[in-house]
């Protein structure tokens, strides 16, 4: 007896991308935990603070700085193009590489002034606000911790 399959066959189905949430929430728990390694104080801004994620400062600083984190898997780096000019320039990033699930080496972190990356990033044809930062860019940077003064 032959059987006849009726079914239509599967259709391919884009792949469906991941949340960068998980992403973006181990990068700032790692750099918490890495500047209170180092003696500083460190706290995660409230979820979804425009501008910063943490707030970082020493035992004896009477005030605190605004950090923004900025964490992939692997490179380049989203960035708006508003975060290079004006007040932002002044502002620390720390840039965080994760690596992938199976990853074996460290996690890897770039801390850089706005100001010192300005016209660094990449800007697609059509992009007006977003852009990309590429490793290349922040690699001299690679645990500049001082940056955090």
């Amino acid at each position: 007896m032959n059987v006849v399959n009726l079914k239509a066959p599967e259709q391919a189905r884009p792949k469906k991308r991941k949340s960068g949430i998980p992403t973006g929430n181990a990068g700032e728990y790692f750099v918490m935990g890495e500047l209170l390694r180092r003696g500083y104080d460190a706290q995660l801004a409230d979820r979804n603070t425009a501008g910063y994620d943490l707030l970082v400062g020493r035992h004896d600083a009477h005030m605190l700085t605004k950090v923004q984190v900025k964490t992939v898997r692997a490179q380049p780096w989203f960035v708006k193009q508003s975060s290079f000019e004006g007040a932002m320039l002044e502002q620390v990033t720390i840039y965080v590489m994760i690596g992938n699930v199976e990853a074996k080496s460290s996690v890897r972190y770039f801390v850089a002034r706005n100001a010192d990356l300005v016209g660094q990033f990449s800007v697609p044809p059509k992009w007006d606000a977003s852009a990309f930062m590429p490793l290349r860019a922040i690699v001299k940077y690679e645990n500049c911790w001082e940056t955090m003064g």
